[in-house]
C-alpha cells in the first residue's frame, strides 16, 4: 500500500525525475566533495521518489539511506 496513491499512479504512468536537481549537486559539491572520506558522509532521503538523488549520491561515493512511500517509485529506484 502507498502512502499517497497520486505519487504510486505518477511514478506509474511516466518517467519523471530521472536526474538529481542541479541545485541538488551544487550543494553537495560546495559542501562534501572535498570530504577525505566520503563514505563516512551520510546522507537520508525521505521521500527518494524513483531514487534520482540517492543514485548520484552513491555514485559519488556517499553513504544513503531513503524511505519512499510509493512501491512503483521504489520498485524503480531498485533498479537504478
Amino acid at each position: 500500500m502507498s502512502w499517497n496513491p497520486v505519487w504510486e499512479q505518477i511514478f506509474s504512468s511516466r518517467s519523471w525525475g530521472r536526474y538529481p536537481a542541479e541545485d541538488l549537486i551544487r550543494f553537495v559539491a560546495r559542501n562534501f566533495f572535498a570530504a577525505p572520506d566520503r563514505a563516512s558522509v551520510r546522507f537520508l532521503e525521505v521521500g527518494f521518489g524513483i531514487g534520482s538523488n540517492l543514485w548520484f549520491l552513491a555514485r559519488e561515493g556517499f553513504t544513503i539511506a531513503g524511505i519512499e512511500g510509493s512501491k512503483a517509485g521504489e520498485s524503480i529506484a531498485r533498479a537504478r
